[in-house]
């Protein structure tokens, strides 16, 4: 089903990011900096989004722009986040500086600068930094063929619904993945349920229904996974959000991820052991091919 193929202008993806929004300026990127004080670097108070853009329009952005400024009321940051309009003129400029085809927006906020303390004497200003830089997105082909998969214990706090940036149990995740040959690692708490993966949610399908595990502080409510569960209602197909046990992951008739980056990619090989006889399944690709479809707007 997923044949179609999307021809973009060629651009220098090698030249690297050359500017930056940084607290409502348009600086050089080599330039841009922040103080060795920021919060964010010395004690992870600091949250980040990653939007997709395509042909400079940012893919669900108002879900992102929602989503961080939940964050930052958590963190004791409200009205920190900048408005949907600025986040637009952000992307806007950027792109007209630097024009990818398909690119990336790094958004991230801060609880700002201030001497180093767990709480300091007084409030400091947050600073929010964003950039564009260009990503080549999976094509149909690499949807049709799937990647691989481990599980792993999930040793991350417990917050995970606010998407910070203390993300080094997820890159020990990724790196032992890339040891064994797999593109992701799904997270298995302690109460033997799926949580996620170290940068996606998961989703099975079994019977036709498509399950993924339910919003709690336990997992991050995915952007992409909520595309997906709009197309199984437009399509047709049962969604379900509901706990998933590591049996029900590795006895599904289908298994894939949804993220920004990955988009909605199936799971065939899990722990070593093939899915669905190593195949991505039809429910998968179907689902698939409408993402693409919306996300590439042709």
């Amino acid at each position: 089903m997923l044949q179609k193929t999307y021809n973009h202008p060629v651009v220098d993806a090698a030249s690297g990011t050359r500017w930056a929004y940084l607290n409502g300026s348009f600086v050089p990127f080599a330039t841009a900096s922040l103080p060795l004080e920021d919060r964010g670097l010395e004690f992870s108070e600091s949250l980040y989004e990653v939007v997709a853009v395509i042909r400079g329009q940012p893919f669900r952005l108002a879900d992102h722009v929602a989503r961080m400024a939940w964050g930052a009321e958590q963190l004791g940051m409200p009205d920190a986040v900048p408005s949907l309009a600025t986040w637009q003129g952000i992307v806007t400029e950027l792109w007209s500086r630097e024009p990818h085809p398909t690119a990336i927006l790094y958004a991230q906020l801060t609880g700002g600068t201030a001497p180093r303390e767990h709480l300091p004497g007084e409030t400091p200003k947050p600073n929010f930094f964003a950039y564009l830089r260009f990503f080549s997105f999976p094509s149909p082909q690499m949807c049709s063929q799937g990647v691989a998969a481990i599980t792993l214990p999930d040793n991350r706090w417990y917050r995970r619904d606010i998407k910070t940036t203390m993300l080094l149990p997820a890159v020990l995740a990724k790196r032992q993945a890339r040891r064994q040959q797999a593109a992701e690692a799904i997270f298995l708490g302690q109460e033997g349920f799926v949580h996620e993966g170290a940068s996606s949610n998961v989703c099975v399908v079994r019977g036709g229904v498509v399950a993924s595990p339910p919003p709690c502080e336990r997992l991050l409510e995915g952007v992409t996974l909520k595309v997906v569960e709009e197309l199984c209602q437009e399509i047709g197909v049962p969604f379900q959000r509901r706990w998933v046990t590591l049996s029900d992951l590795k006895n599904a008739d289908e298994v894939f991820i949804t993220s920004t980056t990955t988009a909605l990619m199936p799971i065939v090989r899990l722990d070593g052991q093939p899915v669905r006889g190593g195949q991505p399944g039809p429910i998968s690709l179907r689902l698939a091919y409408h993402f693409q479809r919306i996300f590439f707007g042709e």
